[in-house]
This record gives C-alpha cells, sequence and structure tokens, in this order.
C-alpha cells in the first residue's frame, strides 16, 4: 500500500525544474577584447563607462520559455606601473543594463590590494602598446542574474573606480574610461524535466 501511495505521488508532482545548456552570442565590439587567458582560454573583456549598452559588453541571450541564470566573473581592471602606489582599497562598480536603457542593477567588487598581487593567471593580450602590458585584471567576483523568460539582451557598462591610498582617494567617473574586466560567461536555462538526480550543465563562452 506504501509503495503503490508513493507511486502515485511521483505520477501527480509536477516535473522537477532543471537548468540546462544553451548557447549565446558576445556581441561586444572587437576593442574592448583585452584577451585571453593562457591557462583557461577564456576571453576577458574591458567594461568602459558608458550609459550607451552599445558600448558595453553587449550580450545576446536566446529566446527562452522559463527563462535561467546568467553569471560572468568580475575584476578590477588596473595598470600595475611602478608609481600605482601600493597597498590601496580598490572599488569597482559596473551597472547592467536591459532593453536598451533599462537598469538591471549595479554591481561591485571591493578588495584591497598589496604589493606583490597577482592575478590568478597570464593574459595573452591582444594590445601590444606600452601602457598596456602593465594592465590586469585583478580579483574576482562571480556576478548572477536571474533572466526573465523570452528573448533578452543585456550590457555590461562601467559606473565607477574608486581607489584609496591612505588618506588620499581618487575616484574615476569619466565616460569612455575603462575600469573592469569580465570573463568567464556561462547562461542556464530553466526548462522542464522528469530527473530529480540530473545535475544542471553549464554553458560556457570563452
Amino acid at each position: 500500500m506504501i509503495q503503490m501511495l508513493i507511486s502515485m505521488l511521483l505520477l501527480w508532482s509536477p516535473f522537477a525544474q532543471e537548468l540546462t545548456n544553451t548557447a549565446f552570442d558576445i556581441r561586444a565590439k572587437a576593442n574592448l577584447l583585452m584577451g585571453k587567458g593562457v591557462n583557461t582560454g577564456r576571453s576577458y573583456y574591458d567594461v568602459v563607462i558608458t550609459k550607451d549598452p552599445g558600448s558595453g559588453v553587449l550580450i545576446k541571450l536566446p529566446y527562452t520559455k522559463k527563462g535561467g541564470k546568467f553569471t560572468f566573473d568580475l575584476h578590477h581592471r588596473l595598470a600595475m606601473t611602478e608609481d600605482f602606489g601600493l597597498p590601496a582599497e580598490v572599488t569597482t562598480v559596473v551597472e547592467i543594463l536591459s532593453g536598451g536603457t533599462t537598469r538591471i542593477g549595479a554591481y561591485t567588487v571591493a578588495d584591497k590590494v598589496n604589493p606583490g598581487d597577482k592575478f590568478e593567471e597570464p593574459i595573452s593580450k591582444t594590445s601590444s602598446a606600452e601602457i598596456d602590458k602593465y594592465v590586469t585584471p585583478l580579483s574576482r567576483k562571480t556576478i548572477t542574474l536571474d533572466i526573465r523568460p523570452g528573448p533578452q539582451s543585456i550590457s555590461i557598462v562601467g559606473q565607477m573606480l574608486i581607489i584609496s591610498r591612505g588618506n588620499t582617494t581618487t575616484r574615476v567617473d569619466t565616460p569612455g574610461t575603462r575600469i573592469a574586466t569580465v570573463s568567464n560567461f556561462q547562461f542556464l536555462e530553466q526548462s522542464q524535466g522528469t530527473s530529480l538526480r540530473e545535475e544542471p550543465k553549464l554553458q560556457k563562452q570563452n
């Protein structure tokens, strides 16, 4: 009797919600590509201060019936020259825009940068300019966005960079300035499934 009852409950229960991998397109301008990670092969994109979604790191998500989750890693973008001045407290703020200029929210990564700090992997850079050889991502914060059903495009744009050294604080909010780096984009689409034990799959975009 108990086994029959369990079978009936499973039959009547709604399908379990699953997350499955779905392709998407990164449509950022070519000049925003900082380079690729030597170890991971991931693409790293610069984020500029702008209110124009087309000038940000633009990502076209596919049509979905139930939405899903989009994640990416946010990094500081710093030119670590000899006169940068360490230690320093660094706060980087970006915004996510959707549907033109609709603001989804602002996201922050904040860290104390000390002498000798390095990023987790070397970057094979697209630019050979002298100043760019000192530029590097630093730190990592994973940002997760809930994506609504239907088609959607999002754009990652810069808002401000704040650097504090002792009693001195510098705020950078000039349009066109590159203040952050993003990488490791992943999109998980929510769908109806039948298996409760199947693990979510990630769609990674380099």
